[in-house]
């Protein structure tokens, strides 16, 4: 499989049993997400065959084809609809029980008892409004949907992530249903980071490494300690690779910290303690669901934590947007839909955050704003360099400068970046990194949420290291690197040990 000249697949072979829970790992970037769009029929591979309980499909699927063949998918992204009832959500999946064109409520109702039963749901009222249930009745409500109309004994069944986005006193009742699954004949691809859950429910597993198969064997076979390695594999070999020059760390010093939080826990972030000092870039690193973009929104105001303080420069603070806005937060968040409007233009999201900056006479001033948005955009180097083109318009990288810039244009005295290069291609990510690392060199504190171990080891001054919502581990100096924050975000067997004593 290739996207241009680069090649992110290569003779990736995978066979899953009927009944069968098979886990599909690998680190960021090493193929997962990719073989997955191409199961969905999202991708055409440059090579390759998928064959179905004996039935051979041409690449790329189309959805019916692979809906008839029982393969069914619950992403991260639940795509459920909260202010429609449980039944009407089922629904949506193979349409209404209707006699002569007419909904029959009653069938309908005895259907969605069936397919919420099949996943132990039975207590859970059809006529229920989804933004009712908690994030396990959710999840288990979009795999019901997803099995509806499945032939008995047949069907495989892909879960991305599942358990990502729960709170982890949630997880297991998820995997026991899980696995209840398997008696029912249904084969599970179940792709995660979470090496626990996978040892505690799947049969077998495959580790990506690279767009390879560098694993694939069943649980019994190997350990936690040896699947860990072969994932960050890579990573160790890049890091102890000689001859390259080493990170500049920049030292703290005796300044007092500019965000210091002591205690703070929420639905997914528990105990965290953490002093983000002047001019210092502190990163927090962790699988998807460790807590590190949570706590970046707690930080921001944009969700309220249950216990714990937060200071900032050396006062107690309550964050919310508003009032961190005023006290000289900045805050990128991981979805750019959310951290600009693409509908406006360029001169318009970077003003949005300090509006009375560009007024004249108490109106606003086109000619200023759009002065001082050629300025940041000549800055970033944004392309094209026109501040009245819409924001929709620009590439993805382009996109996320602008988001960035908004803040920049700001006294600010601390940034939060959730995720501030992801998927943005290479030019763009140098360009941003540069700019928060130089803006960072001027005094800016900078508190970086980020899963890409590669870059966090080379840009980052101190890296906390996440892992079902507490800290697990803080690096410094030549202690950073991928091999070490990988060890610490999977912290099995040694790492762990040393993780629970830090």
């Amino acid at each position: 499989m290739h996207f241009g000249e680069t090649r992110v697949l290569t003779d990736v072979d995978l066979t899953i049993a009927p009944g069968e829970i098979h886990a599909v790992l690998g680190a960021n970037g090493s193929g997962k997400s990719t073989l997955i769009k191409i199961l969905s029929g999202y991708h055409a591979p440059s090579a390759g065959s998928l064959l179905l309980h004996g039935k051979s499909l041409t690449l790329p699927a189309s959805k019916k084809e692979l809906h008839d063949t029982g393969v069914r998918f619950v992403h991260q992204d639940l795509g459920l609809f909260d202010n429609l009832s449980v039944a009407d959500n089922l629904a949506l999946a193979v349409g209404y029980e209707k006699r002569g064109g007419t909904i029959r409520w009653s069938d309908q109702y005895r259907a969605a008892k069936r397919d919420l039963e099949a996943v132990d749901l039975s207590d859970v009222d059809p006529w229920a409004l989804v933004s009712t249930l908690g994030p396990v009745e959710k999840t288990l409500v979009a795999i019901a949907r997803s099995l509806r109309d499945l032939p008995p004994g047949r069907g495989v069944l892909v879960l991305d992530e599942p358990t990502a986005r729960l709170p982890h006193g949630d997880v297991e009742s998820l995997l026991t249903r899980c696995r209840a699954l398997r008696t029912q004949g249904v084969a599970l691809i179940y792709v995660s980071h979470r090496l626990d859950e996978v040892f505690a429910m799947a049969d077998r597993v495959t580790v990506l490494r690279d767009g390879s198969v560098v694993l694939s064997c069943a649980l019994a076979e190997t350990s936690q300690e040896e699947v860990t390695s072969v994932i960050v594999g890579q990573a160790a070999a890049d890091a102890a690779a000689p001859g390259g020059a080493l990170p500049v760390r920049r030292q703290r010093g005796d300044s007092p910290p500019v965000l210091r939080l002591r205690g703070i826990s929420a639905a997914r972030v528990r105990d965290v303690d953490l002093d983000v000092h002047p001019g210092e870039i502190v990163a927090i690193s962790g699988l998807i669901g460790s807590g590190r973009s949570e706590l970046g929104r707690i930080v921001f105001g944009a969700q309220r934590h249950h216990t714990g303080t937060v200071e900032l420069c050396g006062a107690q603070f309550h964050p919310t947007p508003r009032s961190s806005m005023g006290a000289g937060i900045g805050y990128v968040p991981q979805d750019r839909a959310q951290g600009g409007f693409s509908t406006f233009d360029l001169a318009e999201n970077l003003m949005i955050v300090n509006p009375r900056g560009y007024l004249r006479r108490g109106m606003l001033s086109p000619s200023r704003s759009a002065t001082a948005a050629l300025e940041t955009i000549e800055q970033l180097q944004v392309r094209p360099p026109v501040p009245r083109r819409l924001l929709r318009e620009l590439s993805g990288g382009n996109q996320q400068k602008i988001v960035l810039g908004k803040w920049l244009r700001l006294p600010l005295k601390l940034l939060v970046l959730d995720e501030p290069t992801y998927g943005v291609d290479v030019g763009a990510r140098e360009s941003i990194m540069n700019t928060i690392l130089s803006h960072a060199r001027s005094g800016l504190a900078v508190l970086w949420l980020d899963s890409d171990i590669d870059l966090v080891s080379k840009h980052a001054d101190r890296v906390a290291v996440m892992r079902q919502g507490r800290i697990v581990q803080q690096l410094t100096g030549n202690d950073i690197t991928a091999e070490q924050i990988a060890a610490a975000s999977y912290a099995v067997g040694q790492h762990a040990a040393a993780a629970a004593h830090r």
